[in-house]
């Protein structure tokens, strides 16, 4: 289906598709229980920003990257979240990531972004045709549609939130958490603890009633958070903890140089990787040449 998506348009539109889904995050789910909130990788490894939907770029790089398949392309492969909404491709994006993550479950890393919670990828009023529970309704009808966006959903909910390559290299979706000990002053935990720490299952937004409030603050902010820009830095961020609030609102966090320099120091890293902005160019270098932007769909 993935090397000739028009040949098998009866297919993806068909209850078989709904029932390989169905089948497939179940599978999934099992896997992803099975690894801890923060994954440690090793190099060679290639790393991928936001997908988005976008089949036409994801087909693109399997043809240049992993011509031979996952499973015979010597290195890991790590995407940094957000798989689904804004592409029109959402369902066929997962279906692909997903099946890959089932063959090859020591290659292949999948972290959750902010597209990957409910409140987001559920908001139809806001990216109507773009939004995957659109998107799922719209192939399967709204019973069948809801069920398959649920199921997905699911599957976010166990998705790790950060890899860590060569003990050197941090890397998620958003940004780096501030710590737990800022709203609990005799926590001693450092930033990876408090990562791991977070439930197994996480809605994270909206959260589950399992979940406590300083470990959905800590998972909000790996998949929200940004660098801070040069104004921020000046007129924002606190000099004190190195954060600020986010231009994006809801509570979201920017990080500072301070912030970078306080983490990186904490747990012996020496770069950030991360997604969450769009860029031209695919690939932005910010704050010292120690944060590393990666974006890896064309179309936004």
């Amino acid at each position: 289906m993935f090397q000739r998506p028009n040949a098998h348009v009866d297919y993806l539109n068909s209850e078989q598709f709904a029932k390989d889904l169905f089948k497939l995050c179940h599978k999934v789910r099992s896997t992803l229980e099975h690894e801890p909130r923060v994954v440690f990788i090793q190099s060679p490894c290639y790393i991928f920003g936001d997908i988005h939907g976008n089949l036409e770029d994801l087909h693109f790089f399997s043809d240049n990257i992993w011509r031979l398949g996952m499973s015979l392309t010597a290195g890991n492969f790590l995407f940094l979240g957000d798989y689904v909404d804004r592409g029109m491709s959402c369902l066929e994006v997962i279906a692909y990531l997903l099946s890959m993550k089932l063959q090859n479950p020591q290659k292949v890393f999948l972290l959750r972004g902010n597209h990957e919670t409910r409140d987001v990828n559920g908001w139809e009023e806001h990216y109507g045709e773009r939004s995957f529970i659109w998107q799922c309704r719209n192939r399967f009808g709204d019973d069948v549609g809801y069920r398959i966006w649920e199921a997905c959903n699911q599957v976010f909910d166990r998705l790790p939130l950060v890899a860590v390559v060569d003990q050197d290299i941090f890397c998620v979706h958003g940004g780096i958490p501030r710590p737990i000990s800022y709203t609990n002053p005799s926590s001693t935990t450092t930033r990876i603890q408090d990562i791991l720490n977070v439930p197994r299952v996480a809605g994270i937004n909206p959260p589950y009633e399992h979940e406590d409030d300083a470990y959905q603050q800590v998972a909000s902010d790996c998949i929200w958070s940004d660098p801070a820009s040069e104004d921020q830095e000046m007129n924002s961020v606190d000099p004190t903890t190195g954060y600020g609030e986010s231009l994006r609102g809801g509570g979201a966090i920017c990080f500072g140089n301070k912030a970078i320099t306080d983490f990186l120091q904490e747990q012996g890293f020496s770069y950030i990787m991360r997604a969450h902005e769009a860029h031209a160019e695919g690939v932005a270098v910010s704050k010292g040449a120690r944060v590393f932007t990666v974006f890896s769909t064309s179309r936004d």
